[in-house]
């Protein structure tokens, strides 16, 4: 391969820069106010007090400064500004939840596992950690009427150049009611934008992502009515601001259902707006197009998680597709995703 060829596919793979859209102060305005984050920084582990007003303010803050990230240490925006965004959307009235919403930010702690590539890496390794904010909070910092605060530099870097990310509608999450709908919508935003948006869970590992307490809704039935049901339907009620809709089905095992998965379907207004975005934004390079051709039945993916136990096989699609840009196309594709999953598998078992 000639070095301005590999230089390109260099270049190509890794994290590039992206922009949020919108304004996050103007909550009836024309364009839809979105922040990328990355998905590892969603959904991987977190742990201290982060609750789901916590993840609204945290988003929101990270879209107000979006375009300073990289150059302004500390942020500073009037507490009461905040509140009216807040308050409009049917937050609370008294802005003191800021003060409180902002400790608890600053001691929850995240980690992230993705390569600088967009690979991977290796279970049990992290590849970076951090908390989610810095503020003062003293009762004089409180007396001046402004949220003084940072994004930590390492995590911000992250931030504005992920491998992989979700575009988060931030007027709509904050809309959002209810103790785990926040995280739900997230979570499935991180799908949203694969070549299959599904997203294909055991309902423990749900559970764990939802932080649903231990000894509580115990039962898939008390899941379903108190957590998935109101979620979905704010969702599926208010297609236009989400931008998706979303089908749940079940999967039992030994007459206990074991397994949730979620299909999205994007509206047309999205669909309209990620095309205005193009090029505004830099995305991960897409394979080539066989004319739907490559399109895989369920049993492909059934039979992928067999070859490649514990793996995220939809995941593993993204890269499958990836790796056939520029190739022939497969005259058996379901068989050629099952022993691409299979050799991955096989390579994450080797010393």
């Amino acid at each position: 391969m000639p070095k301005t060829a590999r230089t390109a596919l260099k270049q190509a793979a890794l994290p590039l820069e992206v922009h949020a859209s919108g304004d996050p102060w103007q909550p009836s305005g024309d364009e839809v106010a979105t922040v990328p984050l990355p998905n590892d920084v969603i959904i991987t582990k977190v742990e201290g007090p982060y609750t789901e007003r916590d993840r609204k303010l945290w988003a929101f803050l990270v879209a107000a400064v979006w375009d300073d990230l990289l150059t302004t240490r500390i942020h500073e925006i009037k507490i009461s500004k905040i509140n009216s965004i807040f308050k409009e959307l049917g937050g609370d009235t008294s802005p003191s939840w800021i003060w409180e919403s902002a400790r608890r930010l600053s001691r929850t702690i995240i980690e992230w596992a993705e390569g600088a590539d967009g690979s991977r890496i290796k279970a049990g390794e992290v590849d970076g950690v951090s908390n989610l904010l810095n503020a003062r909070i003293s009762k004089e910092a409180r007396a001046t009427g402004y949220l003084q605060f940072e994004i930590p530099a390492i995590l911000s870097e992250v931030i504005r150049k992920p491998c992989y990310f979700s575009r988060l509608r931030i007027h709509f999450m904050i809309g959002l009611s209810g103790k785990y709908a926040v995280t739900l919508y997230m979570l499935l935003e991180s799908v949203a934008n694969r070549q299959t948006p599904v997203l294909d869970v055991e309902l423990s590992q749900l559970r764990q992502w939802l932080k649903v307490p231990e000894g509580k809704l115990n039962r898939w039935v008390d899941i379903k009515r108190f957590i998935l049901e109101p979620a979905l339907k704010q969702i599926n009620d208010n297609l236009d601001a989400a931008g998706f809709s979303v089908v749940m089905d079940t999967f039992k095992e030994s007459r206990a259902v074991d397994r949730v998965r979620f299909t999205l379907t994007k509206t047309a207004g999205r669909l309209a707006d990620e095309k205005a975005l193009k090029p505004q934004t830099f995305e991960q390079p897409k394979a080539a197009d066989h004319s739907g051709a490559l399109r895989l039945p369920t049993s492909a993916y059934e039979q992928a998680k067999k070859v490649a136990p514990g793996l995220d096989v939809y995941y593993l699609e993204t890269e499958w597709r990836s790796w056939l840009t520029n190739k022939p196309q497969p005259n058996n594709p379901a068989g050629s995703f099952i022993g691409f999953c299979r050799s991955k598998y096989q390579g994450k078992r080797s010393p």
